[in-house]
């Protein structure tokens, strides 16, 4: 299924035994357009209102009818995870520290996004575990993540060829993967009518996060000729072949 993170923003996570919280963040992988985590506020919850990453490995369902995502976790689990600081940044030492706990295989020790798998719950299992702690040795062991906010990129400006194009309104999110095969460009500053587009994350050059912009390949002709975003069409099937082939038909980096 494809879905705007905004949309999902706003939705429940519901562990086994009783919901624990709201998503108020998405933290992503910058390189890997992958999202790794939910950033979940519990203050409804937890008496003391912290906050609590959850990752895509524990997904069991999503229902978007009633706003939530269920995850294989207890509330007593989530409540003795290894704690988060808030005010830095998530470091590969705790996620090691925190998928430790969990029993996770490692996502960072394989090929693709989610290590040797295609798929983030794969990873739960004992098997994966173990191929990601034999590939620890194998694989060279980066410090760096790149993990960064939804909410920091969104509202960054886009640039092409050294002009303001529109800015980040929203990514989307393949909740199969979830990896994000696209992201929502808003316009309405530099086109008439204010469209709201799509743009394939290939064609991201860089993002300066100290300045807050966002550089594409693309030239300001080819950004208007990407495919409108249509979010009531998302999942429909002729919908997604024309986006493809729109976005297929663009010049590459």
């Amino acid at each position: 299924m494809l879905a705007g993170l905004r949309d999902i923003q706003r939705f429940t996570i519901a562990a086994t035994d009783g919901d624990i919280g709201i998503i108020k963040d998405f933290l992503f992988d910058d390189r890997a357009w992958t999202i790794r985590y939910m950033y979940v506020d519990t203050h409804k919850w937890l008496p003391l209102g912290e906050k609590v990453l959850i990752s895509p490995i524990s997904l069991r369902e999503i229902d978007t009818d009633d706003e939530k995502i269920h995850v294989a976790l207890s509330k007593q689990q989530v409540k003795d995870s290894p704690s988060i600081d808030e005010e830095k940044t998530v470091s590969r030492e705790y996620e090691e520290i925190l998928f430790s706990y969990l029993g996770y295989g490692y996502y960072w020790t394989g090929p693709g996004a989610w290590g040797e798998y295609a798929h983030p719950t794969a990873l739960v299992n004992q098997q994966a575990l173990e191929q990601a702690n034999s590939n620890l040795e194998e694989h060279d062991k980066s410090k760096a993540n790149h993990l960064r906010s939804i909410d920091e990129l969104q509202g960054y400006d886009v640039i092409s060829g050294g002009e303001t194009v529109g800015h980040i309104h929203d990514l989307i999110l393949d909740t199969d993967n979830w990896e994000v095969p696209m992201l929502i460009i808003d316009t309405h500053n530099w086109l008439p009518g204010g469209e709201k587009l799509l743009l394939a994350p290939k064609h991201i050059d860089d993002i300066n996060w100290l300045e807050q912009r966002v550089h594409c390949t693309l030239s300001a002709a080819d950004i208007e000729r990407c495919p409108k975003c249509d979010h009531n069409l998302l999942n429909d099937a002729d919908y997604k072949l024309k986006v493809r082939r729109a976005l297929q038909g663009l010049p590459s980096a």
